[in-house]
């Protein structure tokens, strides 16, 4: 008889941001208890795909970008239970445009 815990299904927690010059995505992924060889990560011009378990937790997701990016150039790097990827936009994101808030 097999005595292992089942593992919980989540949706990891994402931040998505750009930085000043909007020419640069970064992507922020919480995976707690989770160490770099339990991650799938395959990204796509418009999204990227994840894939990632513990112990009793499995993170499963797949999430549009806010504009193509250049896959071939992604840096992933997982420091305790923070995914970081950061990926630079196939060009400059300019189509953005700031709205005020009243």
């Amino acid at each position: 008889m097999n005595n292992s815990v089942p593992r919980i299904l989540k949706i990891p927690i994402l931040a998505m941001y750009y930085d000043d010059k909007r020419e640069n995505l970064t992507l922020e992924v919480e995976l707690p208890d989770v160490r770099s060889e339990n991650i799938t990560l395959v990204m796509h011009e418009n999204s990227f795909y994840l894939k990632a378990f513990s112990k009793t937790v499995e993170y499963l997701g797949a999430f549009f970008l806010d504009g193509p990016v250049d896959p071939e150039k992604a840096i992933a790097v997982n420091n305790k239970g923070m995914l970081t990827i950061r990926v630079p936009y196939k060009e400059r994101f300019t189509c953005a445009r700031d709205i005020p808030i009243e």
